[in-house]
């Protein structure tokens, strides 16, 4: 009897030895891991384009010039030249093939294809070389493409997505505006959890659904604009178009884009909406009047710094104080959002600050928000984690704080106590400074 026991313990063990390798092993398609995302597969391979070449941003350039010189200041230009992603994407934690399906959506621009996951482990995905890769079109990043073009299943044949008809282009067209509104939750409206500590939360688009308006992405961020599609030469009707600048919170890629924000359309979310000294108290009123979604949106790492400061008469700060709105995450051992103080659409931040000290020597104050993208103590880990990025990248991480802006102060107000009046500096002259304060 206890070798016919021996017998099925040996056979279970060694089936379940089995199953459990073979699982391991296994070659587990994509869509069997992460059903119906989006996020979880680039772009199919897109064909040349009728008219056009290679679907470039470059090549979109040749006749929409004024659009591709707008795209080519944009964070979505950027998006994988980004020095803070590249040291994100270096960190062992990173599932890089994941991340790049937003930076790089398109397959052609992937040298490898990921065509499978090991036993369904994120972090093991099965490439094979891609034949069509681009790499010029790689380091274009977010592509006039990724949001344009796509390939018809019957001819095989790419073609352009437009918003607007009436005109007769070289390439083939389809009017479709209502998927170029919806383009942008691909990315912007994505909320999943890889395992317990990795957790990507981007609910732009919900927190704009949520508010009643009827405003999309495209009503701010790329706004409405007179003018020829194409550039002069080809004496084409002036119509409704919109920039692709793809304005958003106020703290570009490279300082030297600082020069571009306001003329690309930026402005604040936030107002400053009531600034008083009254019966020795300080009252402000911040309103999100601006933004139809949360201030700040998108990453869960951005905040609001907000700073008073009391100044006397011979110009020193003799008093300061500070707030923040934005959400507060734990990131291990896991990731948990433990709260959130930012201002939805429509809504209000009170600060009161009553009994101020020396308030008999202060002559005026000073206030002022800033959007922080990155903090200072982040990047210092950055830095010294820079050898682990791709030598490409791996000087401009070790000089982060030169090249990269951390924050930009996008409101400043300064109240008089004596006449009780407030004075709030021009953004040209605030973005001025910001693309001054290098190394900070």
């Amino acid at each position: 009897m206890k070798q016919y026991f021996k017998l099925f313990l040996f056979i279970s063990v060694t089936i379940i030895i089995g199953y459990y390798l073979y699982e391991n092993q296994r070659e587990v398609p994509i869509e069997e891991v992460f059903p119906g995302k989006n996020w979880a597969k680039p772009i199919l391979t897109l064909p040349d384009l009728k008219g056009v070449g290679a679907p470039t941003a470059k090549n979109c350039g040749n006749c929409h010039t004024e659009i591709y010189e707008e795209w080519k200041l944009s964070t979505h230009a950027n998006a994988l030249s980004d020095v803070q992603f590249q040291s994100e994407l270096a960190k062992s934690s990173s599932p890089k093939w994941i991340c790049l399906n937003c930076h790089i959506p398109v397959q052609n621009q992937r040298e490898m294809i990921t065509i499978a996951l090991r036993g369904g482990n994120y972090f093991k995905p099965i490439e094979v070389p891609n034949p069509n890769f681009n790499p010029e079109m790689k380091e274009e990043a977010i592509t006039c493409a990724t949001c344009h073009v796509r390939v018809d299943e019957k001819s095989n044949q790419s073609y352009v997505i437009g918003g607007s008809g009436g005109t007769s282009p070289p390439h083939p067209v389809q009017i479709n505006p209502e998927f170029l509104k919806n383009r942008c939750n691909d990315c912007h409206n994505e909320t999943y959890t890889l395992n317990q500590s990795l957790v990507c939360s981007f609910q732009t688009g919900t927190e704009l659904k949520n508010n009643g308006s009827d405003k999309s992405c495209v009503s701010c961020h790329l706004p409405e604009v007179k003018r020829s599609f194409v550039k002069h030469s080809l004496h084409r009707p002036v119509r409704v178009a919109h920039r692709h600048g793809f304005i958003g919170g106020g703290v570009p890629k490279r300082f030297d884009l600082y020069k571009e924000q306001i003329r690309l359309g930026y402005k604040p979310g936030l107002v400053l909406s009531d600034f008083k000294w009254q019966n020795g108290n300080i009252h402000l009123r911040l309103q999100n009047q601006n933004a139809n979604h949360h201030v700040t949106s998108g990453d869960p790492e951005r905040f609001y710094r907000f700073v008073i400061e009391g100044i006397d008469q011979f110009g020193n700060v003799i008093y300061k104080n500070e707030s923040k709105i934005g959400q507060e995450w734990e990131w291990s051992p896991k990731a948990k959002k433990i709260s959130d103080s930012r201002i939805p659409f429509g809504e209000t931040f009170k600060w009161e600050l009553p009994s101020i000290p020396k308030s008999n020597l202060i002559t005026k104050f000073r206030f002022q928000a800033s959007h922080v993208r990155l903090k200072g103590i982040t990047s210092d880990y950055m830095v010294q984690s820079a050898n682990d990025v791709p030598e490409t990248y791996r000087n401009k991480v070790k000089q982060i704080k030169e090249i990269y802006p951390h924050s930009s102060i996008v409101i400043e107000s300064v109240y008089d106590v004596k006449s009780k009046l407030r004075k709030d500096t021009p953004l040209e002259i605030l973005f001025k400074r910001n693309a001054e304060r290098r190394g900070e």
